[in-house]
């Protein structure tokens, strides 16, 4: 069995753009990495 956990959030504005800038790098890497792969 396997128990999860969920927490919510509530970022700063400066908090909330560092998130997002992050998530849109690691999108960008894994995308890259994965055309690199396919190629």
């Amino acid at each position: 069995m396997q128990i999860t956990y969920q927490f919510r959030l509530y970022p700063t504005p400066g908090q909330e753009e560092r998130m997002i800038r992050t998530l849109i790098l690691c999108r960008k890497l894994y995308n890259r990495a994965k055309e690199q792969r396919d190629t």
